[in-house]
């Protein structure tokens, strides 16, 4: 069954956040896969985790989001969320100096493995989105060229990703160098970037 009205109300739900609406909507004959995986994309884009796992439990196709080979190489729910989440683009208004400055503290003290054994994928990537977004060039591309080799090679967020990790302790020490020794100052940048970002006042 494929409601109009129903379908409407799960793409307004998936953009405002609200589950128990988009639950209702689903159980009135809404399409979860309307208009090419226009629900779900609606979720990714906003970064909703819990509509997410909600489409996929009602049967939305991740296909429409993901290549076949990227679905390939993802096992387990968690994961494929993950992965979602991280289609989401940048959102600007996403730069928080505190939890910037945090996660590079704990970056520089446990090194780049930080990133996947104590922060979940979305928070991971918005790290590294904000790293770009700064312009913390140096930071940025060892960020993102870690947690691309991660996610490809150990599957970010599950058991295995330890135990790999711990078999590739050169490479990870490299990572973390390359981190150490980019210089930036990623709390002055963060400044000069909100604020650069900041509406113009009136006069």
């Amino acid at each position: 069954m494929n409601d109009p009205l129903a379908t409407r109300n799960l793409e307004l739900s998936c953009t405002v956040g609200s589950l128990d609406n988009a639950l209702e909507a689903i159980d009135e004959g809404a399409d979860v896969n309307h208009a090419e995986g226009a629900p779900l994309f609606l979720a990714i884009m906003n970064r909703h985790r819990t509509l997410i796992a909600l489409l996929l439990d009602h049967g939305a196709d991740p296909a429409f989001c993901l290549t076949p080979q990227r679905l390939e190489k993802i096992t387990g729910r968690e994961a494929m969320i993950d992965e979602l989440v991280a289609c989401a683009p940048y959102n600007p208004r996403d730069v928080k100096v505190e939890e910037l400055s945090a996660i590079n503290e704990q970056i520089r003290e446990k090194g780049v493995t930080y990133l996947v054994s104590h922060l979940d994928w979305d928070v991971a990537t918005r790290f590294r989105d904000a790293l770009n977004a700064i312009g913390a060039g140096s930071s940025h591309r060892c960020v993102a060229e870690f947690l691309q080799w991660a996610r490809s090679e150990g599957g970010a967020g599950s058991d295995p990703m330890g135990a790999f990790l711990s078999t590739q302790e050169p490479l990870v020490a490299e990572y973390r160098n390359r981190y150490l020794s980019s210089g930036e100052d990623l709390v002055a940048l963060a400044g000069s970037f909100l604020q650069d970002d900041a509406p113009a006042g009136k006069d």
